[in-house]
């Protein structure tokens, strides 16, 4: 494969890539020798990010397969457009949001959900984050070993489609272990920033 500028269109999941892995390297160094006051503040807007990317984008999918699978046979009305949308913040938040602030027109403010070729169109956002945060535990769990690698990512990335670039560094895109790898990323913030509180 030569390298052009016919080699510069790349899948939109893995647009932020290099720039979210990025932060992730330059976060963590400011954590290592940040106060208890700046922690806090840097992990508590990195957990509502990642509260947004991950939950909030899993319920409006949610709410975007049932949308499709509920207009199969019908139009739906702005009542039933509520309840979907509520549904699918309960099943995605479970109890971690009050049900006081669930936000039945939700639908009504995400452009995206008018435009027919958007369908979907968060999802590139969350398999982003996640991704990223996947490529970061692998950097932590190989260390240098893993930068050749992540170049190589990063030089296929406008080449080849998300599963052949991620199999040609030798992640399967389909092994949840990595994904969960990923996960748990965001579940040390979380218990980083427990311990920032006391």
């Amino acid at each position: 494969m030569k390298d052009s500028i016919l080699n510069t269109h790349y899948p939109m999941p893995l647009a932020e890539t290099a720039s979210i892995f990025c932060e992730t390297i330059v976060r963590n160094a400011v954590l290592a020798t940040a106060d208890q006051e700046l922690k806090r503040a840097i992990l508590e807007s990195s957990l509502q990010s990642a509260t947004q990317v991950v939950v909030d984008i899993l319920s409006r999918y949610y709410f975007e397969t049932a949308v499709f699978e509920a207009r199969k046979d019908h139009p739906l009305s702005v009542e039933e457009l509520k309840s979907l949308m509520l549904d699918a913040q309960e099943r995605a938040y479970g109890d971690g949001l009050d049900p006081e602030f669930r936000h039945p027109f939700m639908w009504l403010n995400k452009t995206h959900y008018y435009y027919a070729k958007r369908n979907f169109y968060n999802f590139p956002y969350a398999f982003g984050q996640l991704f990223s945060l996947g490529l970061y535990a692998q950097f932590l769990e190989k260390g240098e070993a893993f930068v050749a690698q992540y170049d190589q990512f990063l030089k296929h990335s406008g080449k080849m489609n998300i599963y052949d670039v991620c199999m040609e560094i030798g992640i399967d895109p389909t092994d949840r272990a990595f994904w969960r790898q990923s996960l748990d990323q965001i579940k040390a913030d979380v218990e980083t920033f427990e311990r920032a509180l006391c």
